[in-house]
């Protein structure tokens, strides 16, 4: 089997797995903020000073760019997306192929485009698009340590464009860092040669984040960079009863088979390929257990790592068949392909953004506890600098965005927002909407409220008005009768 044919045959994978969701608006509520980020940079909103979240400018950039396709915004970040499944999938595949049979580098390859579909991928969650700067990352770092090529340098640029678009990527980095300190010192048994090297590599990695941090400097706006990237992630905190063990063992139920192959694989493998695989593997383990809550998308980097140590393993077909029926019985279960999903999602968005912007001439609406993709898709100026609405009602998030969250929530209520757009309610905002506003649309478990003194005129959305929900009424936490 060629690598063209491998290539081709991972498009068509990819593109059967993800053509259902592309163009769903709301695939993730994640990517609707940066998408949100993205598409306010082109009016000229500056990331964590006019609107703010705490991932890193290269990945704002890459919604950005999709942004500014002649193509609908949603549907462009998609295809860049697919585009980025697609080429880690390749590069997994050629790595797979150094120590094991074509049959088994494609099987990899699916294996990572599958189980991306099943543990939050299927849009644009950051992995999807820095697991390719890591997957060239570590084929670097193995050529250099089996003395193929010299690539650590160019490795470690690639692990500091990676961190440029996650953070969590630095476990990852530093273990491709100490093994290309052992390859030098293996090279050159110099302590002064491998020091030398150690500042090259750290410098390297270091680079595209310091170059961040010298253009938001030089604009005058470094803190607001730095409260962002760095504090603020130090500053976030577990909120009581959150189910992080619930979520932590749906994560592993979900990578079993990828784990069982894994370990199978590199029991396979000997000498300084095992513990190169075993340690990437752990330390991407790592990464992902030192930062929870866990929600599913969380565990998305391990699925490189696991699927090159999976390779060798992929090379008995028997392996390859319990794969591939795992694969089909938890893509089935998952509900895929979506049937309808995306369509019935962008037309029922566009009737809620139609009653959400109707008002505009009299301030900006607000999105509460609702998907951010109602800015987007009813163009509608921004009420606050912190429109991802996990940041105002979050408990864990307390403390952690530079202001008060409940004040500035007050802050935007004061300011008598024309319509809210309202997903659950709590005591706050539960006396605003009773006393001020009244539902004029509903749909995908949305509400969208006007103000009681706009609502006397006419409505010029055209949405269905219908009777209040008494459960989206309720303050957050009361239970239903």
């Amino acid at each position: 089997m060629t690598s063209r044919r491998i290539w081709l045959i991972l498009a068509l994978v990819a593109l059967a797995l993800r053509l259902p969701d592309i163009g769903n608006p709301l695939v993730d509520l994640d990517e609707q903020m940066y998408l949100l980020v993205g598409q306010r940079m082109w009016d000229g909103a500056i990331p964590y000073v006019d609107i703010w979240d705490r991932k890193p400018i290269g990945l704002f950039l890459i919604y950005a760019a999709s942004a500014g396709l002649p193509i609908d915004a949603i549907v462009a970040y998609h295809l860049v997306a697919l585009a980025a499944a697609v080429a880690t999938a390749g590069c997994i595949a050629m790595l797979v192929r150094t120590f094991a049979g074509p049959k088994a580098a494609l099987a990899a390859a699916i294996l990572y485009l599958v189980w991306l579909s099943l543990i939050g991928g299927r849009g644009g969650q950051s992995p999807v698009f820095y697991g390719l700067p890591m997957v060239l990352a570590a084929w670097l770092t193995w050529q250099t340590l089996a003395g193929r090529r010299r690539g650590g340098i160019a490795a470690m640029l690639l692990v500091g464009v990676a961190l440029q678009i996650k953070p969590t990527v630095v476990f990852e980095g530093a273990f491709f860092g100490v093994t290309l300190l052992v390859a030098s010192w293996r090279h050159h048994r110099s302590h002064a040669r491998v020091a030398r090297d150690a500042a090259v590599y750290v410098a390297a990695a270091l680079l595209p984040t310091l170059i961040a941090a010298g253009v938001y400097a030089a604009m005058g706006q470094g803190g607001a960079w730095w409260f962002a990237n760095v504090q603020s992630i130090f500053l976030r905190r577990l909120t009581p009863g959150d189910p992080i063990a619930t979520r932590l063992i749906g994560a592993v139920v979900v990578l079993l088979v990828p784990f069982g192959l894994a370990v199978r694989g590199l029991a396979m493998h000997h000498g300084q390929r095992r513990w190169f695989l075993a340690g990437w593997l752990a330390s991407a383990v790592i990464g992902w257990l030192l930062v929870p809550p866990y929600f599913n998308h969380y565990a998305l980097p391990l699925l490189v790592p696991l699927a090159v140590a999976a390779g060798i393993a992929l090379d008995r077909p028997a392996l390859r068949w319990l794969a591939a029926l795992a694969g089909a019985v938890m893509l089935y279960l998952s509900g895929y392909p979506h049937w309808g999903e995306t369509a019935t999602i962008r037309r029922q968005l566009a009737s809620l953004a139609a009653a959400f912007e109707q008002d505009r001439d009299h301030g900006c609406p607000f999105v509460f506890d609702a998907p951010p993709a109602l800015y987007a898709a009813a163009h509608a100026c921004l009420p606050t600098r912190y429109p991802f609405p996990p940041h105002l009602v979050e408990p864990s998030e307390a403390g952690a965005i530079g202001v008060d969250p409940r004040g500035e929530l007050m802050r935007i209520l004061a300011a008598r927002p024309p319509a809210i757009a309202v997903g659950r309610s709590d005591a706050m905002i539960h006396a605003t909407l009773a006393t001020d506003y009244r539902p004029v649309a509903r749909a995908l478990g949305i509400t969208i409220y006007r103000r009681a003194d706009l609502s006397r005129g006419t409505d010029r959305s055209g949405a269905s008005v219908r009777s209040p929900n008494p459960a989206l009424m309720r303050p957050a936490g009361a239970q239903h009768d």
